[in-house]
């Protein structure tokens, strides 16, 4: 894939051009922040922490970006070199699973001869769906990197003024939030390491060989392997998106990451669920299958993803433009719990200031 300064040439430059123009005002507010302590008369341990405050911010005006850039790509290797938690990496992580539990349940006898041998074609499918799954996935990881590289960039050059808060004591608590802020996107993969965690044991489901003793037809042993490919890949689309944003929550507000994976997916689902079937039924009418499952498809990629990037449901829009009421978990249009008579309002408006 293109590399980043390929496909922005210019931004990285232009954000420094940015950051070094604000650094007058970074110093300007180190100067305020003296002056304001010098004003209040403090002991001389109160300036010794007020000095060394400066050095600090200083420091960082300096620094900040080449320690940013240490940051994310330490983290970066860290969880997709040691860790192996990669979501790309979904069908190596498959196969490699498989052989341990192939190694785990030899065959034994005739019996396990036969299911092994049916159970074989139901891996061989499984593992093409989970190959395209892994491709969708260094899709999705590949832009959250570019995303990332973004946010930080834009941090970085307007971080002087932010940075020269810290200086100012009335100021301190917005220019400590924001480098806390920009150190939760530095730690973006780090979620999708706590996420690869529950992504490998959905892995570890698929690949149990449990149903091939009692049943040699393997028709238990696909089911469960449909669930789990289903699962997995509902979970690769929502962690991908979500997993950053929940990172940040964990070091700024201390939440506690494996609630607001399960809890936030749990949630995702059941709406994605909803704008689902009712984008169904928006192109059901048309009276082609392939419409219809088209439209049900994007709506639940669509919604999927802007919920797990807590931006409501975007698959909501296919249902706005149909004209159908408003959908609901208990059938009341007030409730509007797929957004999309919120969808629906905001088109009308642009249509009428078009006429």
């Amino acid at each position: 894939m293109a590399s980043f300064d390929s496909l922005f040439p210019t931004f990285l430059q232009r954000c420094a051009d940015l950051r070094i123009v604000l650094l007058v005002v970074a110093y300007m507010l180190v100067i305020v922040g003296i002056i304001m302590t010098a004003m209040r008369r403090p002991s001389p341990r109160a300036w010794t922490r007020h000095f060394v405050r400066v050095i600090v911010v200083m420091s960082l005006l300096v620094f900040l970006p080449q320690w940013g850039d240490q940051v994310q790509g330490i983290v970066a290797n860290t969880v997709t070199d040691t860790l192996k938690a990669n979501p790309d990496q979904i069908f190596t992580a498959y196969q490699d699973t498989l052989k341990i539990k192939h190694s785990e349940t030899e065959p034994s006898g005739l019996w396990d001869i036969i299911a092994g041998g049916t159970s074989s074609l139901v891996n061989a499918i499984i593992s093409g769906a989970l190959w395209l799954l892994a491709f969708v996935a260094s899709l999705l990881v590949f832009w959250a990197y570019i995303f990332q590289k973004i946010i930080l960039n834009i941090g970085y050059a307007l971080s002087p003024i932010l940075i020269g808060f810290i200086a100012v004591p009335a100021l301190s608590g917005v220019g400590n939030r924001y480098l806390l802020n920009l150190m939760g996107v530095l730690l973006w993969p780090l979620g999708w390491g706590a996420a690869a965690l529950i992504s490998q044991g959905i892995l570890d489901f698929m690949t149990d060989q449990s149903f091939l003793t009692i049943d040699p037809t393997s028709n238990l042993y696909a089911l469960q392997n449909l669930l789990g490919l289903a699962i997995l890949s509902f979970w690769t689309v929502f962690s991908t998106f979500a997993a950053p944003i929940i990172i940040q929550k964990v070091l700024t507000h201390g939440a506690e990451a494996g609630s607001q994976l399960l809890g936030g997916a749990v949630g995702t689902f059941l709406q994605t669920a909803a704008t689902t079937a009712g984008a169904a039924a928006v192109a059901a009418p048309v009276g082609r299958p392939a419409v219809t499952a088209a439209a049900a498809g994007l709506a639940a990629v669509l919604s999927t993803a802007s919920l797990g990037a807590g931006m409501g449901s975007a698959g909501a829009i296919i249902i706005a433009g149909s004209g159908l009421p408003p959908r609901s978990a208990r059938g009341r249009p007030g409730d509007d719990i797929t957004g999309d008579q919120a969808v629906r309002e905001l088109i009308a408006a642009s249509r009428n200031q078009l006429r």
